[in-house]
């Protein structure tokens, strides 16, 4: 046990001179304390040598080191009440905080809602103007164009574009292959007549469609004979245009060399001479896919012309301003969850703050009050006794006198730490605390649904913006 003592309590090596046995509140005894400082040792060692010397005025080194190591342990004792005390300090400033957050919640919660609204509402008034004027540009071409009903179109192209490219790749496969026996490169080498082919096909057919032949459905007699002509030149063109096809791939297939040339020049002179199945195959599939391409063009938008590209103006419109009230409105709820949750959470901290402020201040109170004296009276009177000691091993071992010194008492002194001012303010600000938590607890239940109220009526405020009536 004494070995244990001695390792746990003497100053090791790598502590590099830093003595580390006062570092708490612990009473260390007297003969621990002997054995920690090598008082015998020392005493024996200076004896030996006669040192201190007889004539010496002042303490000497293992003197000042004994009484240099009791300041200083009053000193750190000192800091850890200044430390306990400046944390409670600290830790009711920030309760308080707590307190005072919960007073202004609510209007910080409004004026941050406020500051929002001021930031958006120029693009959001912008945004409703502009939603009013294609609201007021649709009317008018429905009324222009007696229109009563609500414009049918697609919401995406996509599915359009991919029947495209559909008939595209369908017609050129089917192209290829009967391009292939007059080809040298067999299916490859038809595989590039066909894509250009059924290129043409298709989107001539898909163009006309959605733009020209569309015209037809108009109330204007003007644009109305333009789509009807419209369909007219086209039925025509892709006839003519397949035809020929048909015609240049009899010349193909025969081996001419020429083939385009004296497929057109047949074409002119017997449109309908066509003799091979696979050339009238040739026409019928080609003709077929025009007209679905045709089709696919008339339902990519409204059947009326311009009907639905007003109404996707209108519909942008009405996206940008509702994305712009959406962010606001989304805004409003994350402050709302943020100043619900700061509040909910202050609260509950109030509480753990207050009992362990309340605990703190006790425990600091009777360690100034108690605690501390006994611990500076204790090593007071341990240090003394060390000293007198010391003095009386280096007496008892040297063959001179003594210093005159050695006769005087060692002046340990050590100062009251008086800090009641200081735990009585604090003691009210804990009390003020602890009673403010009663009276914030029954506030906040209260503002909890007002401030649900402030975000309600600020949405419904809101809805003067998304609202195009």
């Amino acid at each position: 046990m004494f070995s244990w003592l001695k390792n746990l309590f003497t100053l090791k090596p790598k502590l590099k001179g830093v003595d580390k046995v006062f570092s708490d509140w612990s009473i260390i005894s007297y003969e621990d304390l002997l054995e920690h400082f090598e008082v015998k040792k020392t005493a024996i060692e200076g004896a030996k040598e006669n040192s201190p010397a007889t004539q010496a005025k002042t303490p000497d080194e293992f003197h000042n080191k004994l009484i240099t190591r009791f300041k200083k342990i009053i000193i750190d004792r000192t800091g850890d009440i200044t430390r306990h005390l400046d944390s409670l300090e600290n830790n009711a400033e920030r309760a308080n905080e707590k307190l005072n957050f919960l007073d202004g919640i609510k209007s910080k919660f409004k004026n941050k809602l406020s500051e929002d609204f001021e930031s958006y509402e120029p693009i959001i008034t912008k945004a409703n103007s502009i939603v009013r004027s294609r609201k007021d540009e649709l009317n008018e071409f429905k009324s222009k164009n007696n229109l009563t009903r609500d414009a049918d179109y697609p919401d995406s192209l996509w599915w359009y574009y991919f029947i495209l490219i559909l008939l595209v790749v369908i017609e050129s496969l089917i192209n290829a292959a009967f391009f292939a026996r007059g080809s040298s490169a067999g299916l490859a080498g038809g595989a590039s007549i066909a894509v250009i082919i059924s290129g043409i096909n298709v989107v001539i057919g898909y163009l006309v469609g959605k733009y020209w032949a569309k015209q037809s459905w108009s109330i204007n007699q003007i644009a109305k004979t333009i789509g009807i002509i419209g369909f007219g030149i086209w039925g025509f063109v892709t006839a003519c245009f397949n035809l020929t096809v048909g015609h240049v791939r009899t010349m193909f297939e025969e081996g001419d060399t020429d083939a385009m040339n004296t497929g057109f020049e047949a074409f002119l002179n017997s449109p309908f001479g066509l003799t091979d199945f696979s050339s009238w195959m040739l026409v019928l599939i080609g003709s077929l896919f025009a007209l679905i391409a045709l089709i696919d063009g008339l339902k990519s938008d409204d059947k009326y012309p311009g009907y639905g590209s007003e109404v996707r103006k209108l519909n942008n419109a009405l996206d940008e301003l509702y994305s712009e009230v959406d962010d606001l409105k989304a805004n409003a709820n994350d402050y709302y969850d943020e100043y619900l949750a700061r509040g909910d959470n202050a609260i509950k901290d109030l509480g753990q703050d207050s009992m362990t402020l309340r605990a703190t201040h006790d425990f600091v109170k009777e360690r100034i009050n108690n605690e501390y004296p006994k611990y500076c009276d204790y090593y007071q009177t341990v240090f003394a006794d060390l000293i007198g000691s010391y003095r009386n091993i280096n007496l008892e071992n040297r063959e001179t006198e003594a210093p005159s010194y050695f006769n005087e008492k060692p002046i340990l002194e050590w100062d009251t730490d008086n800090r009641d001012e200081q735990l009585d303010s604090l003691n009210v600000k804990i009390y003020n605390i602890s009673s403010g938590l009663k009276v914030k607890t029954e506030q906040w239940s209260r503002e909890r649904q007002e401030l649900e109220s402030i975000k309600i009526n600020f949405l419904n405020e809101l809805r003067q913006y998304d609202s195009i009536s």
